[in-house]
């Protein structure tokens, strides 16, 4: 071999050593999960719900979805915080925030003729506020607990603006916060009447523990999205939310008793009587004021063009061929693709391990693809028989496991999982829209 090629070999292991090394969970957030952030609803009623690398555009004529490729803005640029907001009547406003040990602070200020000047300054949480609101649910976790220990232990996180609307006379502000690293915040709106110099909190008990992410107006209510931000997570708090300011009225639209598609709101529009939500699942277009939800899931789909060897693991012996078409894609590695099959495989579990896999939800909960720092889905492996092995067994994320009989008197419990790996080559996923069911629990 020529020293050149050694060279060039060299150089190659090289490029492969300094290359960032990415584990499954992230692979399969960047393929798989594409939630809208962002809402567009053109005059003429066509409505766009943009994902950072496509947008789904909605035919109101037919009724029907069209997906297209599209680099709309980078991770993270829909989630800045809003910084200014100007009113129909041409008055500016600029928010800024800070937070010390003992409150959480927000500043709004007027731009006027002769410059800035405060309008208000709202102490939007204190250390005591927090540690009231937060303390019934962090006992969920640490029953111990007391409410000294909590406000000793945790401060008031910064206040952040992340959405602002106007809305009967009022300018109204989702105040979102990061609940980690010893920080935590309350579920706030602000209302900013400019007309008379006022600004008003409201935190309802609905939302102590939320961060609200969104606000629009319709059906005469104010509609909301929160979730909970922790240290590598994202956490469902109360859904989607309608909320009625002269009553105080609070509803929460969360989990398979509510007809909302997926539990982590990621964008809201609304015009005249219709609501458009996004959410980490799919998309819901809620007429009003009947409440009428119509929900479509975002699945992840591959075409294969002709007939390819399916196995039971990545990389394994293939236990038969799938046919041509398209298929949902549930996991990805960097070379394989866990899809959804016709046929299905057989195996054993501990039933411990398949109860706690049933509760984690991994196969219904959609947001928990962005849960990479907790390693995202856990995999299932399908021993052929109780104690058998590991190694050879059948390799499961993200895919609802039925259980066969009962289990036997060692603890073990055959199941059945509809699913099978494929090489994944050149393969393009695109997502797809396809009309959501509710599971109810």
């Amino acid at each position: 071999m020529s020293r050149a090629l050694h060279l060039a070999g060299f150089l190659l292991l090289l490029s492969f050593a300094a290359a960032p090394q990415r584990d499954s969970a992230e692979i399969s957030r960047d393929l798989l999960y594409h939630p809208a952030r962002r809402v567009d609803i053109a005059a003429g009623g066509g409505v766009a719900l943009r994902a950072e690398q496509f947008t789904y555009h909605y035919e109101a004529a037919a009724g029907a979805w069209r997906v297209t490729r599209e680099k709309n803005f980078e991770e993270g640029d829909a989630e800045r915080d809003v910084t200014s907001f100007r009113t129909a009547a041409g008055v500016e406003l600029r928010f800024e925030s800070d937070a010390d040990d003992e409150q959480g602070v927000l500043e709004i200020i007027r731009i006027g003729a002769e410059g800035p000047e405060q309008f208000a300054s709202l102490p939007v949480w204190t250390r005591e506020r927090v540690a009231r609101a937060w303390l019934a649910h962090l006992q969920k976790e640490y029953s111990a607990l007391t409410f000294e220990r909590v406000r000793e232990d945790f401060e008031p996180a910064e206040p952040e603006v992340a959405a602002a609307i106007e809305h009967g006379g009022k300018v109204w502000l989702a105040i979102r916060h990061y609940a980690g690293e010893g920080w935590l915040g309350v579920g706030t709106l602000v209302e900013i009447d400019v007309a008379a110099g006022t600004a008003r909190l409201y935190q309802p008990d609905e939302l102590a523990t939320a961060s609200v992410t969104h606000i629009a107006a319709a059906g005469g209510a104010l509609w909301l999205g929160t979730h909970r931000q922790r240290e590598g997570s994202i956490e469902p708090a109360a859904g989607l939310v309608r909320f009625t300011p002269s009553s105080g009225e609070v509803k929460s639209y969360l989990g398979d008793d509510s007809p909302l598609a997926g539990h982590v709101v990621t964008a809201l529009a609304s015009a005249e009587n219709v609501l458009w939500v996004a959410t980490d699942e799919g998309v819901c277009r809620v007429a009003l004021p009947a409440e009428d939800f119509s929900c479509w899931r975002i699945v992840p789909t591959v075409e294969l063009a002709a007939a390819a060897p399916v196995s039971n693991r990545p990389g394994g012996q293939p236990r038969g061929r799938l046919a041509a078409g398209r298929y949902e894609v549930r996991w990805a590695n960097v070379g394989f693709l866990q899809v959804v099959t016709p046929d299905a495989i057989e195996g054993w579990l501990s039933i411990d391990d398949f109860e706690e896999y049933s509760e984690a939800r991994f196969e219904r909960d959609a947001f928990i693809l962005a849960n990479t720092a907790s390693g995202g889905a856990r995999v299932m492996r399908l021993l052929d028989r109780p104690g058998g092995d590991v190694l050879s067994a059948p390799q499961v994320y993200r895919t609802a496991l039925e259980r066969i009989g009962e289990p036997t008197e060692e603890g073990d419990v055959r199941v059945r999982a509809a699913v099978g790996w494929i090489a994944r080559g050149k393969l393009e996923i695109t997502p797809a829209l396809a009309p959501a069911t509710r599971q109810k629990e």
